[in-house]
């Protein structure tokens, strides 16, 4: 039976609101780039967003719905959309989007509100004394470290919460993707990175100001928005020591001009 649970079960997603969250085909388990929406007159009566993929990747995961029995097989037709299901397409992503504004507006307005009742961040706090670095630009609230995530325009639309333990949560709904974290003024060179933690142990060891992307896919994005602001700064970007974060740094770099800091390889 087509519902957001049967699809969920199958694709090793989770509900969230009106849409299931999955793995995009060829990415691990705890992936959630890709969105299913139950569309009704659209093809198979789902609307199939890869987020970190494209059509191939769609096609790819109704195959999976149809070999859990939860689609009809394919008669191996192509044919062309109908106006029909085009309209219906169109629908559905309205109505996603609409969704998605409302809840990133929610998600910015609960930021404003968690920041402007917490306090500056305890330089005793765990996380911060387990990674060495300063609570500049911090807050702190029952224990958790809060990181604003701004815009270039300095609004803040949401935060990054961090355990005592490390672990790190986004705001719900919240956007993420072109808000960023600071650090310091930067007059002539600034130094580009994935996280908060990250960015800051380059601040301390360096004394440069610094900006954290929050995500790898973010990095480039970033950079590109500095570069369009300020082309006049020296900029480098610091990866992650990690495949995906090395990727994501070196396309910023290839794309900006920037110089680019990889980490050590331990032999």
């Amino acid at each position: 039976m087509l519902t957001l649970q049967s699809i969920s079960r199958a694709l090793g997603g989770q509900v969230s609101g009106r849409e299931v969250l999955c793995p995009t085909p060829g990415h691990s388990k705890r992936d959630r780039g890709t969105a299913i929406r139950i569309a009704e007159g659209a093809p198979d009566g789902l609307l199939v967003t890869c987020y970190n993929g494209g059509m191939t990747e769609a096609l790819m995961v109704k195959d999976a719905l149809r070999a859990a029995g939860i689609l009809t097989a394919y008669n191996g037709t192509r044919r062309e959309l109908t106006e029909a299901e085009k309209a219906a397409i169109k629908r559905a992503e309205a109505e996603r989007e609409r969704e998605k504004a409302e809840a990133q507006a929610n998600a910015a307005e609960l930021a404003r509100q968690r920041l402007a009742q917490a306090m500056p961040a305890d330089p005793a706090h765990e996380y911060l004394v387990r990674k060495r670095i300063a609570p500049e630009r911090l807050w702190q609230a029952a224990g958790l470290l809060l990181v604003p995530m701004n815009d270039e325009a300095g609004t803040v639309w949401s935060l990054q919460t961090i355990a005592p333990d490390g672990t790190k949560r986004f705001a719900k709904g919240g956007r993420t993707k072109g808000l960023f974290w600071w650090a310091g003024k930067a007059i002539d060179r600034l130094v580009i990175g994935e996280g908060m933690a990250t960015v800051a142990a380059v601040r301390r060891a360096t004394s440069l100001p610094v900006v954290a992307a929050m995500s790898a896919d973010n990095v480039p994005t970033i950079a590109r928005m500095i570069r369009a602001r300020r082309p006049d700064l020296h900029l480098t970007i610091a990866a992650d020591d990690d495949a995906t974060g090395v990727a994501a740094a070196r396309q910023a770099a290839a794309e900006t001009g920037a110089a680019l800091a990889l980490p050590e390889i331990a032999p």
